[in-house]
Parts: C-alpha cells; structure tokens; sequence
C-alpha cells in the first residue's frame, strides 16, 4: 500500500498545479502569436480582440499622425536622426 504524507501530498499537488499554470500561460502565448500572424481575432468575454505586433502598431501610429498633422513624420524623424527604424 501506497502512503503519501499530508505535507508530501500537498507539496505535489501544488507543483502540478504550478506546472499547470505555466502550460496554459505557453499555450495562450502560442495561440495570440497565431491569431496575431493570421489577421484573426482572439474572443474574451464575447468580445473579439485583435493582437497586433509591434510594428504593425508602430506604422499604424506613424499613418496616423501623418494623417493628422499632414507630415510625413518617418521622413522627419529619419532625417532628424531622432528616430531609427
């Protein structure tokens, strides 16, 4: 017969539980990486989310202001040096 003490027992179930926990982190890492290469929205609470990479926001900020003040903002911070892509 197998005998595991309280202490032995919890310390167990609580490192699976750990490692449970790291798994699901991993695999929503992969699945938003996905969603983010493919254009495909991720669904929380009913909502759809789009995850974009960081430079997919960068040239959205820049398209913006660009839009906004009328600039080509790249071209000034390229020539200002203030910037590098």
């Amino acid at each position: 017969m197998l005998f595991i003490e309280e202490k032995e027992l919890q310390q167990m179930l609580q490192a699976q539980y750990k490692k449970g926990i790291e798994i699901g982190i991993k695999l929503m890492q992969k699945r938003m990486l996905l969603a983010c290469e493919n254009g495909n929205p991720i669904e929380l609470d009913g909502r759809a989310y789009f995850v974009k990479a960081d430079i997919q926001n960068l040239k959205q900020i820049f398209y913006d202001l660009e839009n906004k003040n009328g600039k080509k903002v790249i071209h000034y911070f390229m020539q200002n040096q203030s910037f590098m892509l």
